[in-house]
Order: structure tokens, then C-alpha cells, then sequence
């Protein structure tokens, strides 16, 4: 389509211009021929009726001073000037073809003779002067000129330049026979008055110079010729003899009104002559001009058509061209985009080969575009250096990109490990301390190296790996939220309500803790304090259904369509790392989703805050008791890097040396996988364990939906998460006041505490480069309630 405009843009183009040349040539044509025409049949006919109203003029002055004497001349001068003015009153008619100013100025002149017999009656009854017949007249032969200068002007240049010398011809023939008026008129009375001798002087000095530098020299050397042949004959110099009589000083001095008889007599034999001849020759130049006007109109006429057929057989050569050179064009480009097309198609399944770490031989799998050396031939090789740049940097990127992930993995898998020992150590400062508010910091710390793990647990599953808490046992959803809500920070305001007894696969206990705490620490991060945050659990039609609700800001309904495609359809990492808004709690929990086939759903809640759905399929929902009420979480491994060597939870097993208390779930702690470092545990009666919590408000303490009761928050047992190779053999038998006792720990190696410390920097000059967008921050570094964007501590 586009080689189509394009081709049909200089077609329209070329066809407009040739239709334009051709009418505008046409157009000037039509003028000039219209005008040519027009002169033609008028110029003739207005100088015939010229030359007789100068005749009529002077014969009138004659007249008027001796009536006698011309009577006849006069009466047959206005027969042949009727017949004149009636030829030029008959133009108009019969279907003349003038263009608008010539029909013009012949209307006006048609105008100006109807006058005529009125100037007439005049001289008949002598009621006129003599200057007022001379002026009357003199008008009529003024308009003549002006039709002579209109019908002169037939817009061809080289016409045009032969005209103007006619046209000044005509007005210094005017002047001569103004003259021949006067001098006529003094022949008859003898007398030339002083006006009349400088009105002649006047008229003298314009026809001389109109013929020396206007006629003469302008026009075509035999026309010029004639005229200076005249010019130097003897009437011509008869004429310029009375002309000087006239005007030279008389013999005593002084002017007379005598016009002397012999001037008179002088005058009648070289005036007349000089002015028939000038007649003659102006016909004779009309004629020659009429002549060249009608070649150049016929030459015209030739170029219109040899341009307007050359221009039409170009277009049709052109517009033969265009298209054939378009079928090629379109058939080559098709060709183009079709190989374009093709690699289009493979190369993204080819990066996912190669993303897969499948071994690809790209030659074969896109091979290269060919298709000659032209420009097009051009286009095929940038697409191939595209292709090469493309599978280079693909190659470069995916490279990249896995060394990313292993290296993720094992700073958090390293990472872990210490956090690990730093739990073990807490753990131990826990037994041997009874003071309250030592304990209080030790619970803090525990809590807070709890929350540190999760976020650690984050990284491995940006990673692509998998967290390494496992159950080999279905465990109670209430002790799954329960597990879920200690590893918040604010975990008092979250109140949890469970209708159903119902237990959660082994497979997706670690992860559903993980999501639900990343959701319930977000729900209470972004609501202000101390507005509660509600997580209710039930059966529903297709599985189990979680939700946490909080009574924050909200956010708005394209946020709430975003968050949701994403937990939807979780993007991945690289694409994460390029978006401007990241996510990385909602990203968490969108891999962990997708991984068990949850569906997470955030809506705006009744209180204006949001709605986390949670929505856990059955095969995850285990209906009836499998016969123990819990599995106690213990180190798990993926298939590497290697174990934590130490627990990493805050559940932790603990045996039943001493008696637990009521409301702890009893479990059966087995790992799945140990280290070299830990062995396994034998199987017996444990109690589940929350290491940072204290008694929580009634208001935050869960309800169980199947005894209607009130639990209090489980208990710290201590030594419950040490192996029996590490418990001391007499802690029960010693009981509580031998806890108290010095205990000297084994120091740290610096290299932890320096792993520690730098983990701990990072995180927070993390948490700095995130809120730095504007938003504000607590003096904790923790998003002051109420306020909702994305943190590393909150999935929003």
C-alpha cells in the first residue's frame, strides 16, 4: 500500500501538471487568439473611422469660417465618416468574440459618437466656436487612441515590442493633423493668434520627438526606413518650412495675428501630403502587424499541441514504469518480509533454548537472508546484521542473566547460613537469660533475624530458587497463619479468625507462610496504626480461601488492574529490573503463586483499603486430621548451593523433656534434607514454637473456629531447635535456676559479623534508593502507615 501511494503521488503529480501546462497553455492560446481576432476585425474599422473624424475636424473649422467654401467638402467628408462610425457601431453585434476590456473601451467609444450629430448641429448652426468644434472632435479622436492602445496589447512579448511604435504613430499623426486643423482654419480667416501659435508650438515638439526616439528607432528596419525616406523628402521639409514660419520672429520684431497667404498655400500642398502618406504607412504597419499576430498565434497553437501530446505520451511512459517497478518492488519486499517474518517467529523460541541452557546451532535454526546486491539486496544484509546482533546480545544477556540468578542464590544461600547461626546464637541467649527485659531485646532480635531470613528467602526466589523451609507432614492452617503473622513486625494488629479444621499440604506449607506473610506484613505496613488488619480463612467451593484485609489508603483501579495481571502472569526478572515502579514483595508473591497454582487477587475493601484474596486449590486442602496436628518446619535444602547448617524459622522442634504447655500443637519434626552439619532428628513429640513472640493483646490473638476459644500465642521451649549432640544432658533435671548461670558464648569469627554488617548496610542504603522517590519515610526506615509504593520490606 505504501509503494502504491508512493508511486500514485508523483503519478497524480505528473498528470496534474501536464493537465495544468496543457490548460494553461490552452488558456493563452484561447486569449491571445481572442484578442488577435479582435483586433484584427476591430483595428481596421476604428482606424478607417480615426482618420475621418481628424478629416471632419478640420473640414468643420473650415467651415465655421467660410460656409461658402467648404459646405460640399464637409457634407461628403461626413458621409464617408458616417459610413466609418457606423462600421465600429456594428462590432458588437454578430457574435464578436472580444475579450471584456476591449468590448470595454469600444462601447465607450460607441458612446462618446453618438454625440456626434449633436456636434454637427452645432457647426450647421454656427452656434459652436471654433474651440469649442475643435475640442468636440478632439475628444472622439482621443478615444480612437485609446481603443488602438487596447486592442495593441495581444499578450504575446514579441508582438508586443513591434506595437508600441504603431501606437506612438497614431498619436504624432495626431499631432500633425491638429495642426492641419489650425492651419486650415487660418488659411480661410488670415489670421493666427498668439494661443494658437504656442498650442501649435506644442504640438510641434511632441510629433518631433514621438518620431525621432519612439517610432523610428523602434521599429523593423524597412518600416524605418520608409519613415526616414519621408521624413527627408520635400514635402516633409515643405511642412517643417511653414512650421518654422509660424514660429520664427517676424521682419520688424514683433508677432502678428497675419497668417501670410504663401505660408497658407504652403502648407495646403506639403501638409496634406505628408499626412496621407503618414496614413499609408500606419495602415501598411497595422496590416504587418495583424499579419505577424496571426503566425505567432498559429505558432502557439503548434506548441500547444506537440506539448500537450509529448506530456501525455510521457505520463503514459511513467505510469507503465511506476507500476511495473512496483510489482518487482512489492514481490522483493514481500519476500523480505516474509524471511522477517520467519526469524520473528523463531528467534524468541530460540532464546528460550538458549535460555534453558539448550546447546542451539543458530545457522541452522535462522539462516541468513539473500537477495542481491541492490538496495533491497541492502536491506536483506542489515537484517542479518540485525539477526547477528540480536542472537550476540541474546547470547550475552541470557549469560548474563544466569549469572545473575547463581550468583543471587548463593550470596542469599551464604547469607542464610549466617543468619542461621545468628538465630542459634539468640536461641542460646534466650535459655540462659531470665531477666525480662534482656529477654524482651533477645524476642526483638529473634523477630526481627526472622523477618531478615524471609527477606533473604526473597532474594533466593528472585533467584529462581526455592525457599528451603519444607514439611514432609499436612500442618493446621491455624498454625500456618499463625506462622505466617510472627514473621510481621506489627504482628499485634493482625486478627485472625478460622471457620474450617483444616490442615495444608506438606508441598505448600513454606511457600503459603511466605506468600501470607509477605501479604499480611504489606496489609500492616500500609495501614495506619492502630487500625487492625483482618486475615479471615474458609472452605469455599473450589479449595480454600484466604483474606487479609486492611483499612489503609487504598490504592487506584488501574494500580488494583496492574498488581493483578502481574500475580496473573508474574514477569520476569530482567523485566523487573527495567520497570520503573517494582514490586518486589507483589513479584514474590505472584513466582510462589504460580508455583503451587494459587490465585491471588487484590480488590479495594469496604474500609477503603485493600483486599488481598488468597484462593488455595484443593489439592493443597487436606479435609480431614492426618493424625498429627502439626509438622514443625525444619532446614531443608534444594539441590544446592549447600545447607543451612542451622535452623532457619521460627518454628523450631523442641522435645517434650518438661511439660508443654496447653495450647501447643504437638508435631513431628523430620527434614527432608540435612547437611553434613546437621544431622537428622530423631522422630518424637515436639511442641511448635514462635521465637520473637510475647502474649499478644486478646484482640490480636487467634480465634479458632472449631472450639470457639481464645489460644494464647504458643511458647518458647528452650533447646527445642538444638540437635541432642548439642543439648546439655542435665537442663531438665537442673531446671530454671541453672539457666541463669555464666554462660561464656564462643565468639563470632569476624568474618560472619562482617557478612552480617554488610548485609545489614546494603539493605538499608536499599531501602534508602527506593524512598527516595518522594515518598516519605519513618525513622526506622519502615513506610509510615497510611502510605502505599513499592519497598524491598512490602510487596507494594
Amino acid at each position: 500500500m505504501v509503494l502504491l501511494v508512493l508511486a500514485l503521488v508523483p503519478i497524480m503529480a505528473l498528470v496534474g501538471q501536464w493537465t495544468w501546462n496543457s490548460v494553461q497553455l490552452y488558456g493563452d492560446w484561447r486569449t491571445q487568439k481572442d484578442r488577435a481576432d479582435a483586433s484584427n476585425r476591430a483595428g481596421p474599422t476604428v482606424a478607417i473611422a480615426f482618420f475621418a473624424l481628424q478629416e471632419e475636424r478640420r473640414l468643420s473649422a473650415a467651415a465655421l469660417a467660410d460656409p461658402a467654401a467648404y459646405r460640399k467638402q464637409l457634407r461628403a467628408q461626413r458621409v464617408r465618416t458616417d459610413a466609418a462610425v457606423k462600421s465600429v457601431d456594428a462590432l458588437p453585434d454578430h457574435g464578436w468574440k472580444a475579450p471584456d476590456d476591449i468590448r470595454g473601451v469600444v462601447a465607450e467609444l460607441d458612446k462618446e459618437l453618438r454625440k456626434l450629430p449633436g456636434y454637427r448641429a452645432g457647426v450647421d448652426g454656427r452656434n459652436a466656436s471654433q474651440r469649442q468644434t475643435f475640442d468636440h472632435y478632439t475628444v472622439l479622436v482621443s478615444q480612437h487612441l485609446k481603443v488602438f492602445d487596447t486592442l495593441a496589447n495581444v499578450g504575446v512579448p514579441d508582438i508586443n515590442r513591434y506595437v508600441t511604435p504603431a501606437m506612438d504613430g497614431y498619436s504624432a499623426l495626431e499631432m500633425i493633423s491638429r495642426e492641419d486643423a489650425y492651419f486650415t482654419r487660418a488659411s480661410v480667416t488670415g489670421h493666427l493668434s498668439g494661443a494658437d501659435r504656442g498650442q501649435l508650438a506644442g504640438w510641434m515638439g511632441v510629433q518631433h520627438f514621438i518620431y525621432d526616439s519612439k517610432v523610428v528607432p523602434l521599429l523593423p528596419d524597412d518600416e524605418a526606413e520608409r519613415y526616414r525616406r519621408l521624413m527627408g523628402g520635400s514635402a516633409w521639409k515643405a511642412k517643417s518650412s511653414v512650421e518654422q514660419g509660424v514660429l520664427g520672429d517676424p521682419a520688424g520684431g514683433t508677432f502678428t495675428d497675419r497668417f501670410p497667404a504663401e505660408l497658407a498655400d504652403d502648407w495646403r500642398d506639403s501638409g496634406q501630403q505628408v499626412i496621407t502618406k503618414l496614413r499609408d504607412l500606419d495602415t501598411a504597419y497595422g496590416k504587418r502587424l495583424t499579419a505577424l499576430t496571426g503566425e505567432e498565434v498559429d505558432a502557439m497553437q503548434r506548441r500547444l499541441l506537440i506539448s500537450s501530446v509529448s506530456n501525455a505520451v510521457a505520463v503514459i511512459l511513467v505510469v507503465l514504469i511506476t507500476m511495473w517497478s512496483i510489482r518487482m518492488l512489492r514481490r522483493r519486499i514481500s519476500a523480505l518480509r516474509t524471511a522477517a517474518l520467519d526469524l520473528q517467529t523463531r528467534l524468541p523460541d530460540v532464546v528460550d533454548r538458549m535460555r534453558q541452557g539448550e546447546t542451539v546451532d543458530v545457522d541452522a535454526e535462522l539462516p541468513e537472508i539473500r537477495h542481491g546486491g541492490d538496495e533491497l539486496g541492502q536491506l536483506g544484509q542489515a537484517l542479518n546484521l540485525a539477526r547477528h546482533t540480536a542472537l550476540e546480545t541474546t547470547v550475552t544477556q541470557v549469560g548474563q542473566f544466569r549469572g545473575f540468578e547463581r550468583l543471587l542464590q548463593r550470596i542469599a544461600r551464604r547469607t542464610q547460613l549466617l543468619i542461621g547461626l545468628q538465630m542459634k546464637k539468640l536461641t542460646e541467649l534466650e535459655r540462659r537469660h531470665d531477666d525480662p527485659e534482656v529477654l524482651e531485646g533477645l524476642f526483638d532480635l529473634d523477630h526481627l533475624t526472622a523477618r531478615l531470613r524471609r527477606y533473604e528467602e526473597n532474594l533466593v526466589i528472585l533467584g529462581g530458587g526455592q525457599p528451603q523451609r519444607r514439611w514432609r507432614k499436612p500442618v493446621l492452617l491455624l498454625d500456618v497463619l499463625r506462622s505466617a503473622q510472627s514473621e510481621v513486625q506489627n504482628y499485634r494488629r493482625i486478627h485472625i479468625e478460622v471457620e474450617s479444621h483444616v490442615w495444608l499440604s506438606e508441598r505448600a506449607v513454606g511457600l503459603v507462610i511466605h506468600m501470607l506473610a509477605e501479604l499480611m506484613e504489606n496489609a500492616v505496613g500500609f495501614s495506619r496504626p492502630p487500625t487492625p488488619v483482618e486475615v479471615y480463612a474458609a472452605r469455599v467451593g473450589r479449595g480454600l480461601a484466604v483474606e487479609i484485609e486492611d483499612r489503609g489508603v487504598g490504592m487506584d483501579a488501574e494500580q488494583y488492574e496492574e498488581i493483578n495481571r502481574m500475580m496473573a502472569e508474574p514477569p520476569r526478572v530482567d523485566a523487573m529490573s527495567r520497570a520503573e515502579d517494582v514490586r518486589l514483595g507483589l513479584y514474590v508473591v505472584s513466582r510462589l503463586a504460580q508455583g503451587l497454582d494459587i490465585q491471588v487477587e487484590l480488590r479495594p475493601s469496604a474500609f477503603g483499603g485493600t483486599r488481598a484474596v488468597v484462593l488455595i486449590p484443593d489439592e493443597l486442602v487436606v479435609a480431614d486430621d492426618p493424625g498429627q496436628p502439626g509438622a514443625a518446619p525444619e532446614a531443608a535444602v534444594s539441590s544446592w548451593p549447600p545447607p543451612d547448617p542451622v535452623s532457619s524459622g521460627p518454628y523450631e522442634a523442641a522435645p517434650t523433656s518438661r511439660r508443654p504447655h496447653p495450647t501447643e500443637a504437638l508435631a513431628d519434626p523430620v527434614s527432608e534434607a540435612v547437611g553434613a552439619h546437621h544431622p537428622p532428628a530423631e522422630p518424637e513429640t515436639v511442641a511448635l514454637r514462635m521465637a520473637p513472640m510475647r502474649p499478644a493483646p486478646t484482640g490480636a490473638q487467634p480465634r479458632s473456629a472449631s472450639t470457639g476459644t481464645v489460644k494464647p500465642l504458643p511458647r518458647r521451649v528452650r533447646q527445642a531447635s538444638l540437635v541432642d549432640e548439642l543439648r546439655s544432658p542435665d537442663a531438665a533435671a537442673r531446671g530454671r535456676t541453672d539457666d541463669v548461670r555464666a554462660w561464656t558464648p564462643r565468639p563470632t569469627p569476624s568474618r560472619s559479623g562482617a557478612t552480617i554488617g554488610a548485609f545489614q548496610r546494603q539493605s538499608r542504603m536499599a531501602r534508602r534508593s527506593s524512598l527516595t522517590t518522594g515518598h516519605d519515610q519513618g525513622s526506622d526506615g519502615t513506610p509510615p502507615s497510611g502510605t502505599r509504593f513499592p519497598t524491598e520490606d512490602g510487596p507494594r
